[in-house]
């Protein structure tokens, strides 16, 4: 009981000697430029921007459509690698609506009854053929009627993708032919 009610006794003290430490926190040589240093407020701008058309570091530039198919062009070599993982992604991410070859005939759009290159583009038709490399990442990036955003997908595998639509168009660089999706 008595160790109980000196337990008590020393919080007590404890609690009511911590209660008046502000003054002397400030009075500490060191502590002093923590109290007055150049603090940045909340919401409050930076005190220097950064240079006009400055990208952080790491950071992907998102386009539109517009803008991609008159800026962009395709980084990624052609060749037999890119036109295979470009088929093992169109085969994740496309061949449900477009279909193996392209067409727009993908089993998705089978079950709603509407003719082909009614919900989906067919990319082998001649204005398909027609659009820059640009602009056919541009539209995996934004998507564009039905079609969803394919913006999480990594830019660089969506530009493996653009080398296998290109492929599907007859229009590949590489030296390989499209292998046929499973």
């Amino acid at each position: 009981m008595r160790s109980k009610q000196t337990l008590g006794l020393f919080a007590l003290l404890l609690a009511m000697g911590t209660a008046g430490c502000d003054d002397q926190v400030k009075r500490v040589p060191w502590f002093k430029t923590m109290f007055r240093q150049a603090s940045v407020e909340t919401y409050e701008a930076p005190a220097i921007l950064p240079a006009e058309g400055a990208v952080p570091l790491g950071a992907v530039m998102h386009y539109d459509l517009a803008t991609a198919d008159t800026l962009l062009t395709n980084p990624v070599a052609a060749g037999p690698e890119a036109l295979e993982r470009g088929r093992i992604l169109y085969t994740q991410f496309c061949i449900m609506c477009h279909g193996t070859g392209g067409a727009g005939d993908g089993p998705v759009v089978g079950v709603n009854r509407l003719p082909v290159g009614f919900i989906t583009m067919n990319l082998t038709r001649p204005d398909a053929l027609a659009l820059s490399d640009g602009y056919i990442f541009g539209m995996i990036a934004n998507g564009r009627g039905l079609m969803p955003s394919y913006r999480r997908v990594p830019a660089d595998e969506r530009w493996y993708v653009v080398h296998y639509v290109r492929s599907l168009q007859g229009m590949s660089t590489g030296s390989a032919a499209p292998a046929a999706a499973d």
